[in-house]
């Protein structure tokens, strides 16, 4: 679920459900719907500044009625009204919220917290959007405390940092905030119950400022980092462990904290849906994180634990998936020719989000246990071969594959028809004039069954063809028309006669034997793209070539002109 405001360009509102009533306000709930409903008929009709006029009297009312909701609805949809007709919008918005802050002080904690997550949010996208200006500045000596435009890249950090902070400060009352008012900016999803106290919301916000990079930029010489395996330890152990650091700071450090604090919130809930949340939530970003030797050790030990203790709980389902997420990875590290430890890890992947579908919940982790297992089994293959072959001579293809036991190949030959109807490779046409076209040969090519769900190699005979132009044509399906296909398809020469080229100096050579060919005549054919047509067309050039270049070992070189 996640909230419908109506924003200007630079806020990126991530509110999931996160407008509540305070705690210490009782009101009834206003939603002003006539009087919102005139301001829209005025912006659809292109009339900002008549539609400003009108949610200005809803902010009116909204103060005065103590509707809080509304009157952060009310902010910031008159920020973006004035976005276009109001120089330094961004920078000004953000002084009026800061203001809105310091008159509220009193009685509105909770309205404050959400207003000081969102001015956060706005610092934080002015400074993304100016980034290029700021870091060009100096520690400069006119900084202004309210002015923006004199601030250097820390002063912005430093800003952010404190108002993510203090958004979550009233602690205790932010905990027993329910998500149970001001529906009219809410939209319904289905993960309420993974942040069911307003803390929740205003402290995964904040984590989404404190877990990136960019403040590590400029890190110190005694930069915090995470090191110790305790980050790694069960929910119950990580909440008491302390992480000292003399980086005040670092943004990874105030991560950590704030993880502790989500997750002690949740520690003794009756359901564990929040808890395994953040806990999770708390694992990917360690392990992202961590400058530990163990970190993949104890990080799969961490996810196997939950998986374990929580079981076929839809709670849990995550947790499974992120284990089947580990085993599909490790399985990128199997080597064919090299090492196999982790050959058939995919098949522990695959087990694992069996498993997690054969539950009726709509989880996270059981959407994303369909999604891996989907792309664990998905089909796939490819080949190639020699660009000119020898005549009356079998030759070889090599094939990668996956999931696929049986391919079935076509072999045609390229008629002057069948070249114009593919001169569009992209074109909706090209298939199905590979398909329709007559085959010389047709045949079945079994492959090895691995069972691993890896790719695999191996080289298939193609028997001995004149000479020629030809297309071998592939797919997993014996009717190459069939809806679901996998469809692959290569040119190639059959030719006694072959060339290598370096820049613009070719040299024919015998296909067989790889000898010069002497007295051979070359004649240039080149394709050009008409513009009148829209189409490329090929013509021979005037100049015809006949030359042969020798080049001995010995270095020696002779030429003869023919």
């Amino acid at each position: 679920m996640k909230i419908s405001l109506y924003r200007p360009y630079f806020i990126c509102l991530l509110f999931i459900s996160l407008i509540t009533m305070s705690a210490s306000s009782q009101q009834p709930i206003k939603n002003y719907t006539a009087e919102w409903k005139k301001a829209e008929s005025f912006k659809e009709k292109g009339l900002p500044k008549s539609a400003l006029e009108e949610v200005k009297k809803i902010y009116a009312l909204a103060k005065k009625d103590k509707q809080d909701a509304q009157l952060i609805k009310s902010l910031v949809y008159m920020a973006t009204l004035q976005n276009e007709n109001r120089e330094d919008n961004a920078t000004t918005s953000m002084t009026e919220i800061e203001k809105e802050i310091v008159e509220g002080q009193k009685g509105k904690e909770t309205a404050n917290a959400i207003l000081k997550s969102l001015l956060a949010e706005m610092y934080w996208n002015y400074f993304q959007n100016n980034r290029w200006k700021i870091y060009d500045r100096t520690q400069t000596a006119k900084y202004t405390k309210t002015d923006p435009a004199t601030w250097d890249v820390n002063d912005f950090h430093k800003r952010i940092s404190e108002l993510y902070l203090q958004s979550i400060q009233p602690e205790g009352l932010l905990q027993q905030t329910k998500l149970t008012a001001y529906e009219a900016i809410i939209t319904k999803g289905n993960v309420r119950q993974l942040r069911p106290p307003l803390f929740d919301l205003l402290a995964h916000r904040a984590l989404q400022y404190f877990q990136n990079d960019e403040r590590d930029i400029s890190k110190p010489a005694y930069a915090f980092e995470i090191s110790q395996a305790s980050a790694f330890d069960p929910a119950a152990d990580f909440v008491k462990r302390k992480f000292p650091t003399k980086d005040s700071s670092s943004l990874q450090h105030k991560a950590l904290l704030i993880y502790q604090q989500l997750i002690s919130l949740h520690l003794r809930d009756a359901k564990p849906d929040a808890l395994l949340d953040a806990d999770l939530l708390r694992l990917e970003y360690v392990k992202n994180k961590s400058t530990h030797p163990d970190e993949d050790k104890l990080y799969f030990n961490a996810i196997n634990h939950i998986a374990n203790q929580y079981g076929n709980t839809p709670a849990a389902a995550q947790a499974w998936y992120l284990m089947a997420a580990y085993y599909n990875e490790k399985a990128g590290e199997y080597r064919p020719y090299g090492d196999s430890t982790h050959r058939f890890d995919k098949l522990k992947a695959k087990e694992i989000c069996e498993k997690v579908l054969q539950q009726k919940d709509s989880s996270e982790g059981r959407i994303n246990c369909y999604n891996l297992l989907n792309e664990i089994k998905r089909k796939s293959f490819q080949f190639s071969l020699e660009k000119v072959n020898v005549p009356g001579q079998p030759f070889r293809s090599l094939v990668k594959y996956n999931n696929i036991s049986n391919l079935y190949f076509r072999l045609i030959r390229m008629t002057e028809d069948l070249k114009k109807q593919l001169e569009e490779q992209y074109s909706d046409k090209y298939w199905p004039a590979l398909i329709n076209a007559n085959a010389e040969k047709s045949w079945e090519q079994n492959l090895p069954d691995t069972k691993d769900h890896q790719q695999h190699g191996v080289e298939i005979m193609i028997g001995a063809l004149p000479a020629g132009e030809y297309i071998l044509l592939g797919s997993d399906s014996k009717d190459f028309k069939a809806s679901k296909k996998l469809l692959g398809a290569r040119m190639f020469y059959v030719s006694s006669i072959s060339y290598v080229n370096s820049s613009n100096d070719y040299f024919v050579l015998n296909r067989d034997n790889g000898r010069p060919l002497a007295k051979a005549t070359v004649q240039v054919w080149e394709q050009r793209y008409d513009y009148n047509s829209s189409k490329k067309h090929q013509g021979k050039r005037q100049n015809v070539y006949n030359r042969c270049q020798w080049f001995f070992p010995d270095g020696e070189e002779k030429k003869r002109n023919q």
